[in-house]
């Protein structure tokens, strides 16, 4: 029987280099987009050069019904659900939790956290009632693990994610279905101009294998993943960053940047501004 995986978020970037990887290696794929229709169009061709069936879903997952209805159509698409790699999310939040507002926490819990716990409880019903040994991957971020003063709610909801996922990975054991994150750190797309990114100061200092991560490299991890070779794992986060996040505090006289001094007037400004409004 064909493997089928269903994967949020594949019209660019990871999500796209997921499912190509995941073609190459045997699958049909269904995938949702939000607005890159276009992108959307080119995963699916890159999928169908490789002799895999690909079907293309819009979606705004932040709608409480749309994971469900989804899974729905993947269901009816690929006939069964061996893998769900949950991948669409919003990275774009950084501020301060003095400029912290319940619009802003909602976005972001919607579309990081909440659209991957539905789209699991959809796809894993299917499994289920299907009696597959499925698996299931989030992918989360390196920002779950390692603290930054201006992410701590896009970070902190992929650390949910994470600990959220061990205790799926518990609760699904018993139908055989697995669940694991793969935790990516810096990742680009290639594109033109990108000589000049990897000669940049941050690859160059802060990543120790000296590269950024490319779409494929988190392809790789899922596919390993969802192998029948690593069917006696379940519950891990895997890293994906060439190391970034293991260097930590470094010794050393020079002060550390923990704020930037233009950023913390941006913050200070924003929160000011809250208080003026409540007055």
């Amino acid at each position: 029987m064909t493997k089928t995986a269903v994967i949020t978020g594949g019209s660019h970037n990871i999500g796209q280099g997921i499912a190509i990887v995941l073609a190459e290696n045997g699958y049909d794929v269904a995938i949702t987009y939000h607005t890159r229709a276009e992108g959307a169009a080119e995963t699916k061709k890159a999928v169908e050069k490789l002799g895999r069936r690909c079907f293309v879903y819009q979606a705004s997952l932040e709608d409480p019904e749309v994971p469900q209805q989804v899974m729905d159509q993947a269901h009816a698409d690929l006939g069964h659900i061996d893998l769900l790699v949950c991948n669409a999310g919003n990275g774009g939040f950084r501020g301060s939790i003095l400029a912290v507002t319940p619009e802003e926490i909602d976005r972001v819990y919607q579309v990081n956290f909440r659209n991957y716990i539905l789209c699991a409880g959809a796809a894993s019903r299917y499994m289920v009632r299907d009696k597959t040994c499925g698996s299931i991957i989030f992918i989360t971020s390196s920002r779950g693990e390692q603290a930054y003063p201006d992410d701590y709610l896009y970070g902190g909801f992929k650390a949910c994610v994470e600990r959220a996922a061990r205790s799926m990975a518990l609760d699904l054991s018993a139908y055989d279905i697995r669940v694991n994150c793969v935790a990516p750190g810096a990742v680009w797309q290639p594109a033109p101009g990108a000589e000049d990114r990897l000669k940049s100061p941050f690859v160059r200092e802060s990543i120790p294998l000296h590269r950024v991560g490319t779409p494929r490299d988190i392809g790789e991890a899922v596919r390993y993943l969802a192998d029948e070779k690593a069917s006696y794992i379940t519950g891990v986060s895997l890293r994906v960053d060439g190391g970034l996040i293991l260097p930590g505090m470094m010794e050393g006289q020079e002060k550390i940047p923990w704020v930037r001094e233009e950023w913390k007037q941006r913050m200070y400004d924003q929160a000011m501004e809250i208080m003026e409004k409540r007055q």
